[in-house]
């Protein structure tokens, strides 16, 4: 825009002779999307192509008009931002394309005098896709709470287990104890059982605290095969809520890998849930989880549905934030265990199923012997 072009803008700073002058179109137009010249009126005098373009305009089509059209806010709003002697404004407001979609908007307004006139200058930012990290973080939060929420389900279900041992060995030894012909062999047996499904407790406790804590960064050598059997106890309970039936077959070897055991359980969890929900409305509910090897030093890691599938339309951006299959999915699920995989130097992928339904897969590299 001439008026805002140095060396006439009176927005341009002083520059000592031999110094070279700064770019200030290029610098805002670096800092903002655009730019807009209005009059006390409201009225649009001259605007750069590239905020026309943000409202779904050609420059032209903006020139003359109010500047109404290109915002959702009130008129006396509008009113406010051409106050004489106000100073620079900033604040969030609605913009308003051409097609009437309606996108959030950054508007510092600052006054200024050209050519003996009252202008105002409109430096307007896009914050859609702030707008869209800072729901994504909100939506990352819910979709923990969900998780443990899933988990804690699977806990009870797999705190029953070991804590019905435990009484039933304890009653079994008490009996003995009241014996007149007491088995001392029996007795020890029994409350080593015991003791056993105590620490069985702890490592279920322990597994969640981990979980919910995220864990540490740090990798050591683990068995995928008992990382991916302590992850599928988590969703067993919803898997039989939901009627789903559940093989597991890790049966491969070796399987030793160096990962970050709760991070690869987050996304066997992903998997399982992701399946579970697939198969909600369909009659037949089978789940398999599967390990084998692979070539090239790899192991690989199988999560099969028997459910719909994946639609054509969403095939390719599946793993991207906020793609979901779901009717209330948040779609950050599988873009999480994409990035954990990817950190542990593997790959993760989705097919059809050959039986029918989905086959979710991701392979990692197994340990350097």
């Amino acid at each position: 825009m001439r008026s805002l072009s140095p060396p006439e803008s009176p927005l341009a700073p002083s520059v000592a002779e031999g110094e070279e002058r700064p770019d200030l179109p290029a610098m805002m137009n670096a800092a903002f999307d655009g730019i807009i010249a209005l009059d006390e009126h409201g009225v649009v005098r001259s605007s750069s192509a590239e905020a026309a373009s943000l409202f779904g305009y050609a420059p032209g089509d903006v020139i003359g008009r109010d500047f109404g059209m290109l915002t959702a806010e009130a008129k006396q709003r509008r009113r406010d931002y051409l106050r004489r002697g106000t100073p620079s404004i900033r604040r969030r407001i609605e913009g308003l394309r051409e097609d009437g979609s309606v996108f959030p908007v950054e508007l510092v307004v600052s006054e200024v005098a050209c050519d003996g006139e009252r202008l105002f200058i409109a430096l307007i930012r896009d914050l859609s896709s702030r707008r869209r990290v800072e729901q994504g973080v909100q939506e990352l939060q819910a979709n923990r709470l969900e998780l443990i929420e899933n988990m804690a389900t699977g806990l009870a279900h797999e705190l029953k287990q070991p804590l019905t041992a435990i009484g039933a060995y304890l009653n079994f030894a008490r009996r003995r104890l009241n014996e007149k012909v007491l088995s001392i062999e029996k007795v020890e047996k029994m409350l080593d059982n015991a003791d056993s499904q105590v620490i069985r407790v702890a490592e279920i406790m322990d597994n969640l605290r981990q979980f919910i804590a995220r864990g540490e960064t740090s990798k050591a050598p683990q068995s995928l095969n008992a990382v991916i059997r302590t992850a599928c106890e988590f969703t067993d309970a919803l898997a039989k809520e939901h009627h789903v039936k559940t093989a597991i077959d890790l049966e491969a070897s070796p399987d030793t890998v160096v990962i970050n055991k709760v991070q690869i359980q987050q996304v066997v969890v992903n998997l399982k849930r992701n399946a579970v929900e697939a198969m909600q409305n369909c009659e037949r509910r089978e789940m398999k989880v599967s390990t084998r090897l692979v070539e090239g030093n790899l192991i690989r890691a199988d999560v099969t549905d028997t459910g719909p599938g994946l639609p054509e339309e969403i095939k390719d951006r599946l793993f991207e934030q906020f793609t979901t299959t779901r009717p209330h999915g948040l779609g950050v699920g599988l873009s999480i265990s994409r990035s954990i995989v990817e950190a542990h130097n593997g790959k993760i992928w989705a097919e059809p199923n050959p039986g029918g339904g989905t086959l979710f897969s991701f392979v990692l590299p197994l340990e350097d012997r």
